[in-house]
């Protein structure tokens, strides 16, 4: 399975910090919308190339803005979900993280 990620971050061990993201429409317009709830979820990838549940929690939400404070633990390639509802719709933007 191909996942599609909506950006790369690096992290440099044992740095821990906020991971911010704004939500907007693809189409790029300015429609109203409202966050509803939010959390996220990170993934290590292990030796066996699964990814593994690291840690999770959920999301400050501020207007579109979406943060999660994490620290990755070990160095690596991780997936982070930001999983969030709008309208009773549920999304999910996956951030690739390379920790070192």
């Amino acid at each position: 399975m191909s996942v599609a990620y909506v950006a790369e971050v690096r992290y440099d061990l044992p740095e821990e910090r906020w991971l911010r993201a704004v939500i907007k429409p693809k189409c790029e317009a300015d429609l109203p919308f409202v966050i509803e709830s939010a959390r996220w979820e990170l993934y290590y990838k292990n030796d066996d190339g699964e990814d593994e549940l690291e840690s999770s929690g959920d999301c400050e939400i501020n207007g579109h803005e979406l943060a999660a404070f994490i620290s990755p633990k070990n160095a690596g390639t991780y997936r982070f979900k930001y999983i969030y509802e709008i309208a009773g719709e549920t999304w999910v933007d996956n951030v690739k993280i390379r920790a070192r």
